[in-house]
């Protein structure tokens, strides 16, 4: 087994192997992640953020570090996360046998990265377009999308020449009121 697993890794230099997210292993290194934010020695906002990006790529990333053992032999690996926080994985060999391997290291395959924005993490654009509002700012009160709807709208009402009260009436008949204890 200790030969399958040194001519697996022969001659390349970063040996990192990774597993599909509907695999067993996958759950092995979620439980580890677990684990270890629970040991504090990796921050949630990290496991988080690392296990996202396993969830974007569909694959989890894993480095092979050494063999241990005679009589209960395994394999000791490492979960990296994008700061280099490392969580130590203990695998039977055959696993990582089994395992496929990444044909360079995850920062240089940009495997740490995934494409999804958190809400609040964007910035007006310089588009030219001022806010007649001035708090709350449109960053704190809109998304992306809402912040667009809310620009033509105000652009349409501009263009029209009438306040935004009276376009509406233009647009949808009557404006209706509701006033409390009259």
């Amino acid at each position: 087994m200790k030969d399958k697993i040194k001519n697996k890794f022969n001659g390349i230099k970063h040996k990192w192997i990774y597993f599909h997210t509907d695999s067993y292993e996958f759950q092995l290194i979620l439980d580890e992640i677990t684990k270890a934010v629970n040991n504090k020695n990796i921050s949630s906002k990290n496991a988080i953020r690392l296990a996202k990006s396993f969830k974007f790529h569909e694959k989890a990333f894993i480095k092979y570090i050494k063999n241990i053992g005679r009589k209960n032999f395994s394999c000791i690996c490492h979960i990296i996360d994008k700061e280099n926080n490392k969580i130590e994985i203990k695998l039977k060999p055959d696993i990582v046998l089994n395992a496929y391997m990444l044909s360079n290291t995850p920062k240089s395959l940009k495997l740490y990265k995934s494409n999804e924005k958190s809400k609040g993490e964007w910035k007006k654009p310089n588009d030219g377009f001022i806010d007649p509002i001035t708090y709350p700012s449109v960053e704190e009160e809109l998304t992306e999308f809402g912040y667009a709807m809310y620009k033509e709208w105000t652009e349409e009402v501009v263009a029209s020449g009438m306040n935004s009260i009276d376009y509406y009436r233009h647009l949808c008949g009557t404006l209706k009121y509701y006033k409390r204890g009259k």
